[in-house]
């Protein structure tokens, strides 16, 4: 069977001049002033009755306006080609016109913020208002940290040029830079994306030219992050959070112990990733590695697989965990939701895109290795906890970023071992190796990454700037923390800061290795007992519904435990175990 490799957009809209996108955003213009002329300046908290009344309405209104039909039309069709100047206007236009309209609901959040702690509880234990218990207590306990109506507006516009166009002035200029290499110039994404792939000789001249380059930049880095993090300092303490990453923890619904518990028992361990690297180094011949030679591979696996082989491998997959994710996993091929090949404009990488009443589509950029593989699955998972989770209200579909590498992971796992008898026994040693190195970087680095933003932002927060020597200095400690005495690092490694997004995205990075562990815990689960199966649907159809800590702990999994982290990095260690025993 050939299946569709190109999306069909058409199912949001037929083009730009569609009527129906004008009638989309109208229609949720006209629900969020109809929803602020019923309850602004009204009487909706005073009893049970009336405020499951006006959560109704809320939901209904959310309905109105969560699928974001226009926005995501364009965000896709730019996408899949850059140079839709016609998308990338409209996109800004309609995407203006909605954080206008959507700040009009501002007061709701506020108001409900407002209820006192005794009414509350009667809110929260009322059998009324349970479907919208969980909703409602993440507004409370978000309450102290609210400003004013004026206040959260003013912070919402504000925002876009204290903070995202200073980020976007950072990606573009970085974007446009080039440097030589091999008799043509290149941009330095692209230098960057190619650097592993490389022979040593050309790696490492490479990688000394991208690090000039973006020690060039540098300047305006400096400046960009000392105006965020400056922006956002001000913001946590008119929010009054305690410390940087608070908001971010709180936005995720995770127990600020248990990110605590998770950062400092992988910390501890960084031990083991200097022994992987130790190991690295061994198989690459190198007494000392420099920072390019952190992703080299130690060894190609020639074997192939087209997309159509993918498909069939990724599905009988699915199809083997249960017949609920074989059924997603058709109904998005089958249908024009996977734009599979890379092509000129279109954006690199993969992403899972979905949400209320729009399909959930997928972009690939496959070229018939087994990367692209593993992709298709990744992909896929995510794409199943998305179709899963729709069993809940949509006030709930959305999960959190704790939750959301779980499910895309697990089936990557799963498929890299329903095929591992494929393989010659030197394939197999370079598939361990993959998967290692794969571990170290999700957990460990994702880890230093967090300590380091943190140090940085502690650093600005007490100096009042930092220049972007000290910057470099400070990643350079860093880097060091995790990669052990295997590695050569440099100050002009350091320079890294200029071009790592993670860090101007606050703190999410933790919930990389959060869900790693998780989804390794998941798949040792699966394969003592394949009926674990059902209990993996079941955190998948939770969606955001509770917290993770909650949802986990239904699948038996406590992560308030320090062990359970310990105990996933053992098994990690055991891998590494047994790589050295393969490779003596």
């Amino acid at each position: 069977m050939n299946h569709k490799t190109e999306w069909d957009l058409s199912v949001y809209y037929k083009n730009e001049n569609d009527p129906k996108i004008e009638k989309d955003i109208r229609t949720a213009e006209k629900a969020c002033v109809s929803f602020e002329r019923k309850y602004r300046n009204k009487d909706y908290t005073s009893t049970p009755k009336k405020l499951l009344g006006a959560m109704k309405d809320y939901e209904s209104l959310v309905i109105a306006v969560s699928g974001a039909k226009a926005s995501r039309y364009f965000y896709h069709r730019k996408d899949l080609n850059s140079e839709d100047n016609v998308a990338g206007a409209m996109l800004t236009k309609i995407d203006n016109r909605l954080t206008k309209t959507l700040n009009k609901l501002v007061f709701f959040d506020i108001d409900l913020s407002k209820i006192p702690v005794n009414k509350q509880k009667i809110f929260l234990s009322d059998k009324n208002l349970a479907p919208y218990a969980f909703y409602l207590k993440k507004i409370f306990e978000n309450a102290k940290h609210m400003l004013s109506e004026k206040e959260e507006q003013l912070a919402s516009l504000l925002s876009q040029t204290s903070s995202s166009m200073w980020v976007d002035g950072q990606e573009k200029l970085l974007n446009i830079q080039t440097l030589e290499f091999k008799g043509e110039n290149i941009p330095v994404p692209k230098a960057m994306s190619i650097l592993a792939d490389l022979p040593k000789d050309e790696r490492h001249l490479l990688g000394n030219k991208i690090n000039q380059v973006l020690k060039s930049v540098s300047f305006f880095a400096e400046s960009e992050l000392n105006a965020v993090y400056n922006f956002k300092k001000v913001m946590d303490e008119r929010r009054g959070f305690k410390t940087q990453y608070d908001s971010t923890l709180l936005s995720n619904h995770n127990d600020p112990k248990t990110i605590k518990i998770l950062t400092d028992v992988v910390t501890k361990n960084f031990g083991i990733s200097h022994r992987f690297y130790k190991l690295h180094a061994k198989l690459l011949k190198e007494k000392k590695l420099s920072v390019s030679d952190r992703s080299v591979k130690i060894g190609e696996i020639k074997k192939k697989f087209d997309y159509e082989t993918s498909v069939k491998v990724v599905g009988d997959v699915f199809e083997k965990v249960g017949p609920v994710y074989k059924n997603i996993f058709d109904k998005i091929v089958n249908n024009s939701q996977v734009d599979v090949y890379p092509k000129k404009g279109k954006t690199g990488g993969a992403y899972c895109s979905g949400g209320y009443d729009v399909p959930t589509i997928i972009l690939l950029n496959h070229t018939d290795d087994l990367r692209s593989l593993e992709t298709l699955a990744h992909e896929m998972g995510h794409a199943v906890h998305t179709e899963i989770a729709k069993v809940q209200p949509v006030l709930y579909q959305d999960y959190s970023y704790s939750t959301a590498e779980v499910a895309s992971t697990f089936f990557e796992q799963v498929t890299l071992s329903e095929i591992e008898d494929q393989f010659t026994n030197e394939e197999k040693i370079i598939l361990l190796h993959n998967k290692i190195m794969g571990d170290i970087s999700t957990i460990f680095r994702q880890i230093a990454c967090f300590n380091f933003e943190l140090e940085l932002h502690n650093r600005i927060r007490a100096e009042g700037q930092l220049s972007k020597e000290d910057m470099a200095k400070l990643l350079r400690k860093h880097l060091e923390s995790y990669l052990g005495e295997a590695f050569n690092v440099t100050d002009d490694d350091g320079y890294y800061f200029v071009s790592w997004s993670h860090i101007r995205r606050f703190f999410y990075v933790y919930t990389y290795a959060y869900g790693q562990l998780i989804s390794r815990a998941l798949f040792e689960n699966w394969k003592k007992d394949k009926k674990y199966a059902e209990k993996i649907e079941k955190f998948l159809s939770l969606g955001g519904s509770m917290t993770p800590e909650e949802i986990f702990k239904k699948v038996g999994i406590n992560v308030k435990d320090p062990k359970f982290f310990e105990s996933g990095l053992k098994s990690i260690e055991k891998d590494i175990e047994k790589l050295e025993k393969l490779t003596k």
